[in-house]
């Protein structure tokens, strides 16, 4: 008996830690620069690439308005039943290495269509735990050398403010591409209004100035810049606004996210407190930069979960809040050298999966902990009856 306890962690541990589903979706569209009525088929492959089947999946896909199935066609699903209006394709269970696919056929339901149309297809089970291959995305294209990107900007700041002589203003940036296609001659810009902070300006590869110039930027991958001023004196309570930018030489055909504006008060120095709340001020960002690096993109789910864990948490104690502090001042530099790696994007997604896990699926957690503790108190038990 006194083997119980090891017996039903080795039992117990795969079903806690290691046997979930792992939905992937890809993508691909066949004729993806029709001509007038001519239509483009959509093809969305779902996969569970997991060790356990996932029971009640459901994978989103409405077409863009520009986009619509033609008068006697149909999309046809290999599995389940999908539903064009509401955009919902019901596939019910997948088991562990099979797969499911859905044919959309669409044509441009306007004679001037945009440049750019873009299907998405996201999937979002509660039990998968990897969730960087839940979104696939293809478009369709007016002519075929349109590339299709979609930047988005966000900034966090990394310092906060000295109540001693001088004070200075400092922020973490990065710019993702969460397109289909690669994004060449992609800018960073910044500015203020009105010009308090002196030499604002940006720090990091192919920056200069207010600007950062970034040759290419690859589907889901996200750069990072640091903006930072030179130390001024502030004798009056003041305001200032920060704009940050980003632009690409290619169609963006989701612009919303481009500029993102950030109104920093600047209270008199002695007056400024310890602690300035509200870090974050992204445009569809994070904050989590080196998690964003390693899952790709600051929306997906796992680095939402750790951004909650952060308000939540940490942020509500003075320890915590130091930690931030630490992170946000010297994570950007880590996280660009990891963004520019697959290796490392890939080991740190292995670093982070057990906090992920424990955020995201607590009673799991703290069960595995619990049997292993009590393997612990067993072998330990069992040493001291054999030493007596």
């Amino acid at each position: 008996m006194r083997y119980l306890a090891m017996l039903a962690v080795l039992a117990l541990a795969p079903r806690l830690a290691i046997a979930v589903p792992d939905l992937s979706l890809q993508m691909s569209a066949v004729n993806p620069v029709p001509t007038p009525g001519q239509p483009v088929e959509f093809k969305v492959t779902l996969s569970n690439v997991g060790t356990d089947a996932a029971n009640d999946v459901r994978v989103i896909d409405k077409l863009p308005a520009e986009l619509a199935i033609p008068a006697g066609l149909a999309a046809f699903p290999s599995t389940g039943t999908y539903d064009p209006d509401a955009g919902v394709w019901l596939v019910g269970t997948v088991n562990a290495g099979a797969s499911a696919t859905l044919l959309i056929p669409a044509v441009f339901a306007a004679p001037n269509p945009p440049a750019c149309s873009v299907n998405v297809a996201e999937t979002n089970h509660a039990l998968d735990t990897r969730r960087s291959n839940n979104r696939a995305l293809a478009a369709a294209r007016t002519s075929s050398s349109e590339r299709c990107v979609n930047l988005g900007v966000a900034a966090t700041r990394t310092s906060y403010l000295d109540c001693g002589n001088s004070m200075r203003l400092s922020y973490s940036v990065s710019v993702s591409n969460a397109g289909p296609d690669d994004a060449s001659n992609v800018f960073l810009d910044l500015g203020q209004d009105p010009a308090i902070a002196p030499n604002l300006h940006f720090t990091g590869a192919g920056c200069s100035g207010t600007r950062c110039t970034i040759e290419s930027l690859a589907a889901g991958v996200t750069y990072f810049a640091e903006a930072t001023s030179d130390p001024f004196a502030n004798n009056r309570n003041r305001s200032v606004m920060l704009v940050f930018s980003t632009s690409s030489s290619d169609t963006d055909y989701s612009t919303s996210n481009n500029q993102l504006a950030v109104d920093r008060d600047l209270p008199a120095l002695g007056t400024c407190p310890d602690y300035e709340g509200d870090w974050l001020i992204a445009a569809g960002g994070s904050g989590c930069f080196i998690a964003t690096a390693a899952y790709g993109s600051p929306l997906e789910p796992h680095v939402m979960a750790l951004r909650e864990f952060r308000d939540r948490y940490l942020q509500r104690t003075r320890l915590g809040r130091a930690f931030v502090r630490f992170y946000y001042r010297h994570s950007p530099a880590v996280a660009a050298v990891i963004a520019q790696h697959e290796w490392l994007r890939t080991g740190m997604r292995t670093l982070l999966t057990p906090l992920v896990l424990a955020i995201a699926f607590p009673a799991r957690a703290l069960a595995l902990a619990m049997l292993a503790l009590t393997a612990l108190f067993a072998t330990l038990s069992h040493r001291r009856y054999d030493h007596a």
